[in-house]
């Protein structure tokens, strides 16, 4: 029975681990007709696209600490990119150059 309870925190201990650095995040882009995407996300390469606007709800992962930036040049008027990672408040921004940013961080919750 001892050895048993000698056990119980050992798995208990084992169990907690270390803490995870991979991070869900999505964004999206409102405004109309094509944009200049270029994003960078930690742990990947940073990618540049022409798009068709709007865009919804497009998933990324992040494996590291670090900035996540995605900048929107619309061709022509103005576009609002919005940026959500894990359970943390949304970041909006909105222009002719939207960029929105958000820096993961040991504290960031996921």
């Amino acid at each position: 029975m001892k050895k048993l309870l000698l056990l119980i925190p050992v798995l208990a201990l084992a169990a907690c681990g270390q803490k995870s650095y991979t991070y869900e995040a999505f964004y999206d882009i409102e405004g109309t007709g094509k944009a200049e995407m270029t994003l960078s996300v930690p742990g990947g390469a940073s990618q540049s696209e022409t798009v068709d606007l709007p865009l919804k709800n497009r998933a990324m992962l992040a494996n590291s600490l670090g900035r996540i930036t995605l900048t929107v040049k619309p061709q022509s008027g103005q576009a609002t990119c919005k940026l959500r990672v894990e359970k943390e408040k949304e970041i909006t921004n909105a222009g002719a150059e939207a960029k929105c940013e958000y820096e993961i961080t040991e504290s960031t919750d996921n």
